[in-house]
């Protein structure tokens, strides 16, 4: 009869075997990404490990920054009160503006990362345009406030500014702003050094890869972003929410500056304390109008505008030029959020052209030429 440690010990060292074999096939043959969600064409995009590692990095920056900001804003909080300076108080506004909105964006980012359902079939991608917009609601109210209570001390005298205290709090969030902006933007720093080497990558690479680089480059000199195929490229886009957080803190920054030369005139000469009034009108109205550019942008995507960087005239053109393609009709070319861009269209096919064919060359058109991975064709 056979020992039943023994068998214990065979049965053990047959698990170890096929646990090893298993391991070695996982290794040998990694499983492959999951198939793209039938609801949603972006879910291959966004499941990918490049996809997640540019949502954590946002993540980490939208964090840190919101520390930064509840420090600076606190201090100018207290400052603002002890110094009688509407100037600093309204910093400290625009402060709690960014706090809510990093809020926001936060929820937003994690949110984008939510698989589609029946009733979203696109996801919720379009959460961060909504987010972007709420943030731009809170510093057009925030603003008003500090307007009208501007023009009533100007109205009504009140008391006396110190000076001297609220350029030292001025100085203070400065240096504070000025250190997001250069987390924020360095990214920016090293744009035009990886575009050069990507033009350098792509010289011996033919036609087709050098019309995608000019629609890239194009596009430089536009707010919105659209993605590449490159992965290195992809990489450096900013979402709609970084883009919102980059103009607060640039309008903070220059406030910053504004406040402390302020309180540098009313520390210098004390019966100037109209300045401090007059910096709360100024920065107020270049605050609200640093909102325009991202508020259109937020306008195009939410009314399915043509995302900027694409002219349709020259699609629908790239589109005839394709083999077996009579005529395009029904063209249509909208954001889901920025660099998330979708495409439909009726496509005349020749007569004895494949239909599968059309359909593939014309996806392979959008997404080498314009980046535009989800694509609807009709052939008729």
């Amino acid at each position: 009869m056979e020992d039943p440690a023994d068998s214990v010990k065979g049965r053990a060292n047959q698990v170890e075997i096929e646990i090893s074999y298993v391991s070695e096939a996982i290794h040998d043959h990694p499983t492959p990404p999951r198939p793209c969600h039938l609801l949603c064409a972006f879910s291959k995009l966004e499941n990918d490990e490049e996809a997640s590692n540019r949502r954590l990095k946002s993540l980490t920056k939208l964090c840190g920054l919101m520390i930064l900001y509840m420090v600076v804003m606190l201090v100018e909080v207290v400052g603002g009160i002890k110094a009688n300076s509407l100037a600093v108080l309204a910093d400290a506004g625009h402060l709690l503006t960014d706090v809510v909105g990093l809020s926001v964006s936060l929820f937003a980012v994690w949110a984008s990362s939510w698989k589609a359902t029946s009733h979203y079939s696109f996801a919720y991608n379009r959460l961060e345009v909504l987010g972007a917009l709420f943030s731009v609601q809170l510093i057009w109210v925030v603003s008003g406030l500090l307007l009208y209570e501007a023009v009533d001390r100007i109205l009504h005298k009140s008391e006396t500014v110190n000076g001297k205290l609220m350029f030292f709090i001025a100085a203070f969030g400065f240096i504070v702003n000025l250190i997001m902006v250069t987390w924020l933007g360095h990214d920016h720093s090293h744009h035009g050094c990886d575009h050069a080497d990507h033009d350098h990558d792509h010289e011996h690479d033919g036609e087709g890869e050098k019309e995608e680089l000019r629609v890239l480059t194009a596009r430089e000199d536009h707010e919105i972003n659209l993605p590449v195929s490159t992965p290195s490229a992809k990489a450096k886009i900013l979402n709609i929410n970084l883009q919102g957080v980059y103009l607060h803190v640039m309008a903070d920054l220059i406030q910053s500056v504004g406040v402390m030369i302020a309180g540098a005139i009313i520390w210098w000469a004390p019966q100037w304390q109209v300045v401090d009034l007059m910096s709360t009108l100024i920065f107020s109205v270049l605050v609200l109008s640093t909102t325009l550019s991202l508020l259109k942008n937020v306008f195009r995507v939410l009314m399915e505008g043509t995302p900027g960087g694409i002219d349709v005239e020259s699609l629908a053109d790239g589109l005839k030029g394709i083999k077996g393609v009579h005529e395009v009709h029904d063209l249509h070319v909208w954001a889901i959020t920025l660099g998330k861009i979708a495409l439909s269209c009726h496509v005349v096919a020749q007569s004895g052209v494949s239909s599968g064919e059309i359909v593939h060359d014309v996806r392979e058109y959008c997404e080498r030429t314009y980046s535009i991975h989800h694509v609807t064709v009709q052939v008729e």
